[in-house]
């Protein structure tokens, strides 16, 4: 439990070394000195384009925001009502729809035309193909458009071929609702593409309180919570809210709040951080905080707050009820703990369908030496070992409809429904069990098993589908670098014959083609 704090804190010293954390910054601090906003535009958007050698920096500057401008929400059925739909595609078929923050959405959707944004969408898309890496940084509301636009870039790329954008935000306040988080993690190559960094110095915490408490804000993405003592990061979102709202005291009744939020300084923080890293800086814990879960997030605590023992915490920031944060993260962590048991208990039921999987193909090869069909030896089930197999063909049948179920459940934005492994797992699932479940519904009268077909089964083989024309999309245009981007309509290959075996639905068609030939047997014979 120890490596809770050791992860956190090794996440944070890689990334106060990098490059590409400092040179957002720089960009951000260059961005403004050069920029001069329009007094007269309340929702201004300014974007500003760098280059260093083999990195495009995107950052994005707004018109001076105060934490009382706004802190509603906003639908995204509210937008797709008002002709402004770029984030429906976020949207599932068990999350439909989600809230954001609307004056992030105003600056991103005023904007939208003055800027070109698709323009510029379409050069970064080209310049991840290049291998580029792509920065998309600002401060503040400027932070939250970036995270927003993206978020928009995202949709647009093939990430099994480009490298993703990472977008990096300062002070930023939260963006969506809990329901927003959800989708955006949908995408398991999104999630790691968002770090905020979030000083418990700067007066736009004092908007992560109140706008979480009020609205139900909620987090996503990796955050860096720091402060000119040390920082450590974190991924989870109930716990970043728990930070955030404990140390807002920090920074509440600070007099920025009451005017334009970028100009808190993150340069010295960032650079501070840095020379500590360099240094090794280690804490040392006393001996009655060395309990291991306990001592992690003390750890994690004293590099953010500066402070080792809970006495020394609770003296020097009196408006930090310790003792209650702590055992909040405690609970906390042990909750966490508990989910990855249960994902640790999913790989072990996987094993199982395998073993079950290997008994079915045993139980195929079996019948063949038998002189007989597995499917006709399945549907008539005559023996003991026929039993057995449809128990194992229940239970494996069991386990793909909730995968299915699952996985339809997420945006299909992201390349495959599947992970390659999976899709190939269930294609080999579909192919072997698909003729007993055939089997069972004509045994049992029924007259139409193309109608009525599970649904696991038909996405099942429409993801394979779909997989396999990108493969071969792929392959010619290696082969013919001229269709390279062109439209191929008819790019499946022709004139090769099709495998019996890839058909799962072949004893339907032969159970439908025996009830046609009985049906116009008996009206010969009546």
């Amino acid at each position: 439990m120890n490596n809770i704090s050791s992860a956190g804190l090794e996440l944070e010293n890689v990334l106060v070394t990098s490059p590409p954390l400092h040179q957002s910054w720089d960009a951000v601090q260059k961005q403004k000195l050069n920029t001069a906003p329009d007094p007269n535009a309340q929702t201004a958007l300014y974007v500003t384009e760098t280059k260093h050698s083999n990195t495009t920096i995107i950052s994005f500057l707004t018109s001076p925001v105060t934490l009382q401008d706004q802190q509603a929400m906003i639908s995204s059925l509210t937008l797709r009502d008002k002709k402004f739909p770029l984030f429906e595609f976020l949207c599932t078929k068990y999350n439909t729809s989600f809230t954001v923050n609307d004056l992030a959405i105003k600056f991103f959707a005023l904007n939208y035309d003055n800027l070109n944004l698709d323009l510029l969408r379409t050069k970064l898309v080209e310049s991840s193909k290049s291998n580029s890496l792509v920065l998309v940084t600002g401060q503040s509301f400027g932070g939250a458009v970036a995270t927003l636009f993206t978020l928009w870039l995202l949709e647009s790329l093939d990430l099994s071929k480009v490298k993703r954008p990472l977008c990096i935000a300062f002070g930023s306040p939260l963006i969506g609702d809990k329901q927003f988080g959800q989708c955006v993690l949908q995408f398991p190559l999104w999630s790691s593409c968002f770090l905020n960094v979030a000083s418990i110095d700067d007066p736009v915490l004092q908007f992560f309180l109140t706008a979480s408490q009020a609205s139900g804000y909620k987090p996503f993405g990796t955050f860096l919570l720091c402060s000119s003592s040390g920082g450590s990061c974190f991924e989870d979102p109930d716990a970043i809210l728990q930070l955030l709202v404990e140390t807002s005291s920090r920074c509440a009744q600070n007099p920025g709040l009451n005017s334009g939020i970028q100009l808190f300084d993150y340069g010295k923080i960032l650079n501070d951080l840095k020379t500590k890293a360099l240094s090794r800086d280690v804490f040392e814990l006393v001996e009655e905080d060395r309990v291991p879960l306990k001592a992690g997030i003390k750890t994690q605590l004293a590099a953010i707050l500066g402070v080792l023992s809970s006495q020394s915490l609770q003296q020097q920031q009196p408006n930090i009820e310790f003792e209650s944060l702590m055992k909040k993260m405690v609970t906390h962590e042990r909750k966490l703990a508990m989910q990855k048991m249960k994902v640790y208990s999913s790989s072990l039921k996987l094993n199982e369908i395998e073993k079950y999987m290997a008994y079915m193909e045993w139980y195929k090869e079996e019948s063949k030496d038998m002189g007989i069909g597995y499917y006709d030896r399945y549907k008539n089930l005559r023996y003991a070992s026929d039993l057995n197999a449809k128990e194992y063909k229940k239970r494996l049948s069991n386990y793909w409809e909730d995968t299915v179920a699952e996985a339809e459940s997420k945006p299909q934005k992201e390349g495959a429904a599947m992970p390659a492994p999976f899709l190939f797992a269930g294609t080999n699932y579909r192919k072997m069990i698909e003729p007993l479940c055939i089997a069972e519904y004509y045994k049992k009268g029924g007259k139409d098993y193309i109608e009525e077909r599970p649904r696991h089964f038909v996405l099942l083989e429409q993801w394979y589908n779909e997989e396999e024309e990108n493969k071969r999309g792929e392959w010619e245009e290696r082969e013919n670098p001229q269709l390279r981007g062109a439209s191929k309509p008819n790019s499946k290959a022709k004139n090769v014959p099709p495998n019996l075996n890839d058909d799962s639905c072949f004893w339907a068609h032969v159970e439908e083609a025996l009830i046609w030939c009985n049906e116009q047997l008996g009206m010969i014979f009546s």
